[in-house]
């Protein structure tokens, strides 16, 4: 909802203030940090639907830090909503290995992490949020974005994970699991 309601106030806005943001020159962190903003803001303001609850940062952060994810771990979340869990894992990693060698980054940037999300709108919102923050494939050749729209509570998919971080669905997936 806009909440600006006077069309010069928000022209001003948009070309004086945003517009002269030289968003190309800012780092990955800035770009995400905002990015998760909006997603949390428009979390709070549509919660619910397909059972998506967005876990608090300080939470995941929290689950991430009793975990300690290593390097050359894979790492799944079978409920990733916009990544956050992902993300947490991936900065807990370089935060506490500042120096991991060439293979090692390109295995954390590239295979290491793995995410589910049943709406496929959040998946789309989910690989976004990690390219903004250096994570996943920059180009075709690099492979597929980190996460697929699927129902992880549907089968066994096969795929096998040194950790699993998760908030774990509570509605849609859930009910369909149980046939209802």
């Amino acid at each position: 909802m806009n909440k600006i309601h006077n069309p010069t106030r928000l022209e001003h806005l948009i070309k004086n203030r945003i517009g002269q943001e030289r968003w190309s020159e800012l780092s990955g962190d800035i770009k995400g940090d905002a990015c998760e903003g909006l997603l949390e803001k428009n979390a709070q303001d549509v919660k619910g639907g397909a059972g998506q609850f967005f876990t608090p940062r300080p939470l995941i952060d929290a689950i991430v830090d009793v975990i300690r994810p290593q390097p050359g771990e894979s790492i799944c979340d079978p409920a990733c909503g916009t990544g956050g869990f992902l993300l947490g894992a991936s900065t807990y990693v370089t935060g506490h290995n500042p120096y991991l060698d060439r293979d090692q980054k390109r295995q954390l940037k590239l295979d290491a992490l793995r995410g589910v999300e049943i709406v496929d709108g959040v998946t789309r919102l989910c690989a976004m949020n990690m390219f903004l923050r250096g994570v996943g494939p920059t180009s075709v050749e690099e492979g597929h974005p980190p996460v697929r729209t699927d129902d992880s509570l549907r089968a066994d998919p096969g795929e096998r994970f040194d950790v699993v971080l998760t908030n774990p669905p509570f509605r849609k997936g859930v009910q369909h699991a149980r046939g209802q």
